[in-house]
């Protein structure tokens, strides 16, 4: 008689097997032997190459994703326990393997002595007690460590790769996220209790045709609603031309003219107000150009309208700019690019959610940087920093966008006033110091 919840095949696991490879990989390993009668051959090098394709393994193994196949797949061989020669099935869904000659189990022959005790990391890995003890003593909260979680397991399942400790990784990134956190956090301060705006400020405010008047009913306001909020900024002049401008553009004055949202153009340009707001910040005019291009090409695939656009991206380049000041704090002494060097999880977190690059085309970018920067012999404090710089760079060169020359950059006297951004090569970017 059939339980009403078995209605397939059940597939048998070894329980001497499960303890000799694991769980997972008993699994994996005999739902690839039971296929075998119906997947194409190849004899090869001395084996015997199988190919089973994602419909075929997804129907057998339907409570596991592909990179959980990935991943016990890669388990398996780093045991010697798999022969792999496709790519990686989380990238190709196609897992072509060859079982060892003899028995499937560990044999030091088929695994590195590096690598014997080395693993993937789990879909639900949760740091130990030893490591949160290790973060504790850094001086990090544990609700922060805790929400660092999930972008950590997510970055090394995708990676698919086998480390001794992933509980020193996790420490190693908390403390980096730590520092940052902390790092941004004091460059804020409340607002001064006898806080005015600058007269640079008042001049942008009147060149935008707002009234005195209605600045100072605005500044009042502004002054009575900040010293009760808590809020801390790193620009406070920059937080009252926002806060009176939004006021002046939403106020039921027909009589004035108001500025209309309109969508964003790919050949949009900041205004001067703007490049001189960011002068102010000491963001430097040569970094910010770099962002336009990706600026613009975010906001035309979102099909965006704003009446604020050189605002938006100005707040933009606050947090590009902040992201490589802090790279360059962390790293003190400049070091040439290490021959296995990746971008860390921060970094790609970086720039998929903030540059919102696609993650495989950051990662393509990764043996040409290399390759270039190990032929350079060049030191770098952050080389993360660089690499966002280059990804950017070659983001806005793929997508083609039609800006103009400069990016709107204003003319700069160093330089010969025909020359546009785009015109230096990336070499040239890359390893431009002036600034």
């Amino acid at each position: 008689m059939k339980h009403p919840l078995l209605p397939e095949r059940p597939l048998c696991i070894s329980p001497t097997l499960a303890a000799t490879l694991g769980l997972e990989e008993a699994v994996l390993l005999t739902a690839l032997v039971d296929l075998l009668p119906f997947l194409p051959l190849e004899h090869r090098s001395g084996h015997n190459w199988y190919t089973a394709d994602g419909e075929q393994l997804n129907q057998l193994l339907p409570f596991w994703q592909p990179a959980d196949i990935q991943r016990v797949a890669t388990s398996l061989r780093n045991q010697g326990a798999l022969l792999l020669a496709a790519a990686p099935y989380g990238s190709s869904e196609l897992l072509k393997f060859a079982l060892p000659l003899g028995t499937a189990r560990p044999d030091p022959r088929f695994t590195p002595a590096t690598e014997r005790n080395a693993n993937t990391i789990g879909p639900n890995w949760q740091p130990d007690a030893e490591t949160m003890a290790r973060i504790a003593q850094l001086g990090v909260p544990e609700h922060f460590a805790r929400e660092q979680l999930p972008e950590f397991v997510t970055y090394w399942r995708e990676r698919g790769e086998p480390r001794h400790s992933f509980g020193s990784l996790f420490v190693k990134q908390v403390k980096s996220k730590w520092e940052a956190y902390r790092a941004t956090a004091q460059r804020k301060q409340p607002l001064p209790e006898n806080w005015r705006p600058g007269q640079e400020t008042l001049r942008k405010l009147s060149d935008e045709g707002v009234p005195s008047t209605f600045v100072q009913r605005a500044l009042q306001r502004f002054l009575d609603y900040h010293h009760s909020s808590g809020k801390q900024s790193i620009s406070w002049d920059l937080e009252f031309n926002d806060w009176v401008m939004e006021d002046w553009e939403n106020q039921d004055a027909p009589f004035i003219e108001k500025r209309k949202p309109q969508p964003m153009t790919r050949d949009w340009q900041p205004s001067e107000h703007t490049w001189e707001q960011l002068k102010r910040l000491a963001i430097n005019p040569d970094f910010a150009a770099e962002l336009l291009p990706e600026f613009i090409y975010k906001w035309l695939e979102r099909g965006g309208h704003s009446a604020r656009w050189g605002e938006q991206f100005i707040q933009y380049a606050r947090e590009e700019w902040a992201y490589y000041c802090q790279g360059i704090e962390k790293n003190p002494v400049a070091k040439p690019l290490p021959r296995n060097w990746q971008p860390s999880p921060d970094c790609l977190s970086h720039l998929i959610n903030q540059c919102e690059i696609d993650r495989d085309f950051a990662l393509s970018l990764v043996p040409e940087f290399i390759l270039y920067w190990r032929g350079q012999n060049a030191a770098r404090k952050s080389w993360d920093a660089v690499f966002v710089r280059h990804a950017r760079h070659q983001w806005a060169e793929r997508n083609k966008l039609a800006i103009g020359n400069s990016y709107g950059k204003p003319q700069d006297t160093t330089r010969p006033t025909n020359q546009r951004t785009r015109d230096r090569s990336i070499g040239d970017i890359l390893t431009d110091t002036d600034w």
